[in-house]
């Protein structure tokens, strides 16, 4: 297995050495590594999960990197199968183009397209390309009328894509930035296919949520990096790029939106969030070891929980099976013999088991067949929306545990 990650020793954007570990979660399989029923018996790749940060730049990362082959070129996650996100990312779409590309003619560029559900919405606006390494995403994308190249994005591939199409008045990437290892690298692609009046905008959780109201299933082998505006300006102007605006968006509990140019000076707003990112102490490692004692916290009251819900014959399932529930379920060491299945809405999943866990994922109709008396809601993150649109559910008796980040039941 060694073979097929490497362990780094340098921070991802500012090289320094001495990364200081805040968060061990031990050895997990890949999050989004859904298994089929003849795979349960077989040897499942596992890989560290351990949390550093970055003392000169802020940057929290992980320092083992899994070969990216085997996390994204067939990939179970479709932005499509959640309606809340597709929605969110439609709006994007919508503000790029009436901001940014305003003619038919611009070209629009997406890094991490998925299926095609962004770049879907304005195709009739403006020129449209996508950039994704996942065939079977971008076959669903071309299906869509997208037309996408199946690749990582670089520094090359920008080259390849000026000559042909020339260069992007917009770029966008949205839960793509966390997945990069080689940050430089995509960095400069951007600075060489973006037009001189081009802007960037892209969206990547934010640290602050992640250890405030967020929860630590954020954390797993895709996500290589959780992102401050301290950190992320620091990148930029290494290369010579500047953050022109920035702002905190109520995806993923709360995203960074953050707005890249070649020129410009960036808005009250920049300063603003730098200013209360100081404040959190987003900056300091003490920050970090605290919300590492917060994670076990919440462990210990969950499965505390569970244990007693289970020692009455309680029937407990789980609702979504997002690749941070893998993180919690693995951590947790909630398996079959605790959950009895979990519903999704992606058929990609569907008929597939967890990875590590091994608890069935079923289509979403199979809750209300089955009626257990418990639900862990991993999709956690679309609480309000998901209890309402379950009222009927919840009117049956079914109960919801909210597992992140305080442990409730509604």
């Amino acid at each position: 297995m060694k073979a097929d990650f490497k362990h780094k020793d340098e921070c991802r954007i500012c090289r320094s050495k001495g990364l200081k570990k805040i968060l061990d979660l031990g050895t997990m399989p890949l999050a989004n590594a859904f298994l089929k029923k003849e795979e349960l018996n077989k040897p499942e790749p596992a890989f560290p999960l351990v949390v550093y940060f970055c003392e000169t730049c802020s940057l929290v990362q992980l320092a083992d990197v899994v070969d990216s082959s085997m996390m994204f070129s067939d990939y179970h996650y479709l932005t499509s199968a959640s309606k809340p996100l597709a929605d969110h990312f439609c709006q994007l779409g919508e503000e790029i183009a009436r901001r940014f590309a305003t003619n038919r003619d611009d070209l629009v560029v997406e890094i991490g397209s998925n299926d095609g559900v962004l770049l879907e919405s304005i195709k009739d606006k403006c020129r449209v390309l996508g950039v994704d390494p996942a065939k079977n995403v971008v076959e669903i994308a071309k299906k869509r009328g997208v037309e996408t190249i199946c690749d990582f994005f670089g520094e090359e591939l920008a080259e390849k894509i000026v000559k042909k199409y020339g260069h992007a008045k917009a770029m966008t990437a949205n839960n793509v930035m966390a997945h990069v290892d080689d940050l430089h690298g995509v960095f400069k692609g951007v600075k060489k296919l973006l037009a001189d009046d081009g802007v960037f905008v892209f969206e990547a959780h934010w640290v602050g949520n992640l250890i405030g109201d967020g929860g630590f299933d954020q954390i797993y082998h895709e996500h290589l990096c959780y992102y401050s505006l301290h950190s992320l300006k620091h990148m930029t102007e290494l290369l010579g790029l500047k953050i022109i605006d920035a702002t905190l968006v109520p995806i993923h509990g709360q995203s960074l939106k953050v707005y890249v140019a070649k020129h410009g000076e960036p808005s009250r707003q920049v300063a603003d969030l730098l200013k209360k990112e100081k404040e959190l102490r987003l900056d300091r490692i003490e920050t970090y070891k605290a919300f590492s004692d917060k994670v076990e916290s919440n462990k210990i009251k969950l499965l505390k929980l569970i244990s007693g819900l289970k020692a009455e014959g309680k029937q407990i399932a789980a609702y979504g099976a997002p690749a941070k529930g893998n993180t919690l379920l693995n951590y947790f060491h909630l398996n079959g013999d605790t959950v009895s299945f979990v519903t999704d809405t992606t058929p990609l999943k569907q008929g597939l088991y967890t990875p590590g866990t091994h608890i069935p994922v079923l289509a979403p109709e199979k809750m209300n067949e089955m009626l257990p008396d418990y639900v862990i809601l991993l999709a956690w993150n679309y609480a309000d929306a998901i209890l309402a649109k379950e009222k009927a559910l919840r009117d049956k008796g079914v109960k919801f545990i909210i597992p992140v980040p305080e442990v409730r039941i509604a």
